[in-house]
């Protein structure tokens, strides 16, 4: 994996989410190895039917169910995040691949370049 982008808060809390998807997009579309990672809040930047207009935001997190067409295959959990908030990988938005600890870690070390905001 060449880039890692950590996403570790909630959806329209920040505009961390929206920004570091638009990084990741932007990294995917000049052939740059990209993954996503998913741990604590950031979960929930894959869960469907959320309002964003409510507090006067736009929605991004449908783009997640388009990052095949940028390349983007490698979507990642952190097993502990889901369990904390009671959520199943069935939740989600698309299929992602759960990480225990031991492929949390490794993921991050093998990365050239980690990303989180």
């Amino acid at each position: 994996m060449n880039q890692l982008y950590i996403f570790t808060k909630p959806p329209y809390s920040t505009d961390s989410g929206k920004e570091q998807l638009d990084m990741a997009l932007a990294a995917a579309s000049f052939d740059q190895s990209v993954g996503l990672l998913f741990v604590g809040e950031g979960v929930w930047q894959l869960i469907d039917d959320q309002h964003p207009k409510l507090v006067g935001q736009k929605e991004y997190t449908r783009l997640f169910n388009g990052l095949d067409l940028y390349d983007i295959e490698h979507l990642y959990v952190y097993h502990k995040s889901l369990t904390h908030y009671g959520l199943l990988p069935e939740q989600l938005l698309r299929k992602v691949e759960i990480l225990n600890d031991a492929e949390y870690k490794n993921l991050i070390e093998r990365s050239s370049q980690v990303f989180s905001l």
